[in-house]
């Protein structure tokens, strides 16, 4: 029978170890944001995985930088408490597994506590940057000084440590923090087209979740192709160019933005992201139509992205086309009533256009029955509060 030890405080627990005396593997599963004292991110996905299991969690949304109460106040201080737990399983195989906020705790305490290998789905390797996650959650407190940019925590020679991180495409944040990684020795990066922060939700939907995370602590594998496997990070510098792009954009250069778009979409055209940004610089530039096409091309490619449909719904309606404007938003809310950003936004353009759409409701050809699929949408706009629950 399994042992078990655990930290429970006045405020909860907020890390439990699983003893499993058959197996000389310990994985340590990081938790992401919100999850309450006392609950662990995939603790179900591990009920059948048969090893050691260390599930961490830190308060408050912090990204790790108050440590792990029970284990330590700090970063340093919560890794010298896991090695203390380390020297009670005696493990053979340490193997850190993370998303989100806990793919950054995976990528950091998997170098502090010496990992043989590292799973991060997902992480900011550069903590608090414009548009990111920690910046949200942490709202204007300090990151760790130390640890707020990982690379010089993972450029640390290691001897065989293995590092494979996951993300979707469609973040432009999580592409960006993969890539200014990938060059270090013992780094594997996959990335999954057509998907933004949520890959363990989709991998799950895909019935692929539990194997991949199996196969990882056993042997350290990921499955030879991956549900929706992308090839961004291995088309040239078309990543790169796509990056760069949008921040030609965001800086107002859209002439330069353009260019590097086409030159990411020229190496690889399911680039669903650069088609977006050059429907946003058709928009800026007036030209509505194009834009349309643009946001359209990029739904085809990633029909879960919510973010994708809004600047489509705004195209329609630059071009006076309401009731198209009004059926895109509400069918967007519908497929996440919790989204609030959402919701803000159909409420506002309601505001705006209701009366003058509604002539136009039942106009024929206005609806366009299945341009949308249920699945998963992404807020870009709002920081992620969590992960869907996987079981």
């Amino acid at each position: 029978m399994d042992a078990e030890i655990s930290c429970q405080g006045s405020m909860g627990e907020w890390f439990r170890l699983e003893r499993n005396p058959d197996s000389d593997v310990l994985a340590v599963v990081f938790s992401h944001v919100s999850e309450q004292p006392g609950r662990f991110s995939f603790y179900g996905s591990f009920r059948d995985v048969a090893v050691n299991k260390l599930f961490v969690n830190t308060p408050c949304n912090g990204w790790y930088r108050d440590g792990v109460p029970g284990l330590g106040g700090d970063v340093d201080s919560a890794a010298g408490g896991m090695r203390i737990l380390m020297q009670q399983v005696a493990p053979r195989t340490v193997v850190c597994i993370g998303n989100s906020m806990g793919a950054y705790a995976a990528l950091l305490f998997g170098v502090l506590i010496n990992a043989d290998r590292i799973l991060a789905i997902g992480p900011e390797t550069l903590v608090d940057q414009p548009g990111s996650r920690s910046r949200g959650f942490l709202a204007g407190r300090s990151p760790p000084a130390f640890y707020a940019d990982l690379l010089p925590v993972l450029s640390r020679p290691a001897a065989d440590r293995q590092t494979s991180i996951l993300i979707g495409e469609s973040d432009p944040v999580d592409l960006e923090c993969a890539c200014r990684v990938a060059h270090l020795p013992g780094m594997g990066l996959r990335s999954l087209r057509g998907v933004g922060h949520e890959v363990p939700a989709l991998l799950h939907r895909f019935g692929a979740w539990r194997p991949l995370i199996r196969g990882f602590v056993r042997d350290g594998g990921l499955p030879a192709m991956l549900p929706l496997e992308g090839r961004i990070l291995e088309s040239g510098d078309a990543a790169d160019a796509l990056l760069e792009g949008r921040r030609l954009r965001l800086a107002g250069d859209r002439r330069a933005a353009r260019t590097r778009l086409g030159h990411c979409l020229a190496l690889y055209p399911d680039a669903d992201l650069a088609h977006d940004e050059i429907g946003i610089i058709e928009r800026e530039e007036g030209a509505f139509a194009k834009a349309e096409a643009a946001h359209r091309l990029a739904l085809r490619l990633a029909p879960d992205r919510a973010q994708y449909s809004l600047h489509l719904a705004q195209a329609l309606e630059a071009q006076g086309r309401f009731g198209e404007a009004l059926a895109v938003y509400d069918q967007v809310c519908a497929l996440e009533p919790g989204n609030r950003f959402l919701g803000a936004s159909r409420d506002k353009a309601r505001g705006r256009l209701q009366d003058t759409a509604q002539a136009a409701w039942g106009t024929p050809g206005l609806f366009q029955p299945g341009l949308f699929k249920p699945g998963l949408l992404q807020k870009d706009d709002t920081p992620a509060t969590s992960a869907p629950p996987l079981v």
